[in-house]
């Protein structure tokens, strides 16, 4: 069970704390300045310890109080959030997408803009997970997108992109030091992705090239925090190219011996058949789809490389 704090209490502390004024925060409630004074006053009898002190015409927080303030802040914001998704969740027209930082960031958010201008009866919402692994508190997501195939009993599972790995630089690294065949990349500092450690390994054995010594280079969380590396010059980063095709056409990234190159299973959608908004699930599955095929089709922009080879 939990032991929480006397909600109202709470309440018109966190109003209070966050203006620093009784007489605001009871204007914000829509209450008497005298009730939220013993709001207050019960909150700080039940933590034995004074949570404001005078300044001036206001109140100030002491230094425990503050910290407090933020927690809860933070936890009336997701209260408020999700009482906000539960209200909306019978919105036919909404659908919501959950996929990992990376590929939320790299290639979901700014094609789901693109799907938004074309269909805006249809609003997508977008939220990322921290790992690849299904947990249940995804389940209420419309679509869930990952790199791999997916199970689960009645719902429908659809390959949507390619995975084709690649090695990335920026192109000043390269300039000032140019490489010439796959091993040179042993000179750099390589950025490893924590959740697949063995990528670079893998590519140098498929480039015919046996790397006995411990590869050196920074261990990053997600693949975005290894290509903001990359981009800033801090070493060669491995990522899915579809994850890259933009920064490869302005010119951002270079890819390095692009004909050595490994393929992942690919990226998948899982969705519920008897989801009540299923035929705007499937059109956006189907316009994502559409998009990749497009892009697959479109030249490949590797002029960049040619200059270093």
């Amino acid at each position: 069970m939990r032991r929480l704090p006397p909600l109202k209490a709470l309440y018109a502390f966190e109003a209070a704390a966050r203006h620093e004024s009784v007489t605001r925060a009871a204007t914000e409630l829509n209450v008497s300045h005298s009730a939220i004074s013993q709001q207050i006053k019960i909150l700080e009898q039940y933590f034995n310890q004074k949570l404001f002190e005078k300044k001036g015409n206001g109140v100030t927080l002491t230094p425990k109080a503050r910290t407090f303030l933020k927690d809860v802040t933070e936890s009336l914001d997701q209260i408020a959030v999700a009482s906000e998704n539960l209200s909306v969740s019978h919105v036919v027209n909404r659908i919501s997408v959950n996929a990992t930082p990376t590929f939320s960031v790299q290639w979901l958010v700014p094609r789901i803009a693109e799907f938004q201008r074309q269909y805006p009866r249809i609003e997508v919402r977008t939220e990322t997970s921290t790992t690849d692994l299904l947990s249940k508190e995804y389940d209420a997501s419309d679509i869930i997108i990952r790199r791999f195939p997916m199970k689960r009993t009645g719902m429908e599972c659809t390959r949507i992109l390619d995975d084709i790995t690649v090695a990335v630089a920026s192109p000043e690294l390269i300039e000032r030091d140019p490489v010439t065949e796959p091993a040179d990349l042993l000179r750099f500092k390589l950025l490893h992705i924590k959740s697949r450690i063995s990528a670079w390994p893998n590519w140098f054995r498929k480039a015919g090239i046996e790397t006995s010594q411990t590869l050196s280079g920074q261990i990053f969380d997600h693949i975005f925090l290894g290509l903001a590396s990359a981009r800033s010059g801090a070493g060669i980063c491995l990522c899915p190219r579809v994850l890259v095709e933009d920064e490869l056409a302005s010119g951002r990234l270079v890819a390095l011996f692009p004909e050595h190159q490994v393929s992942g299973s690919g990226f998948y959608a899982l969705y519920d058949t008897k989801n009540r908004n299923l035929r705007n699930v499937e059109r956006l599955i189907s316009w994502l789809k559409d998009t990749s095929d497009d892009e697959a089709q479109a030249p490949k922009q590797d002029v960049e490389w040619e200059l270093y080879s």
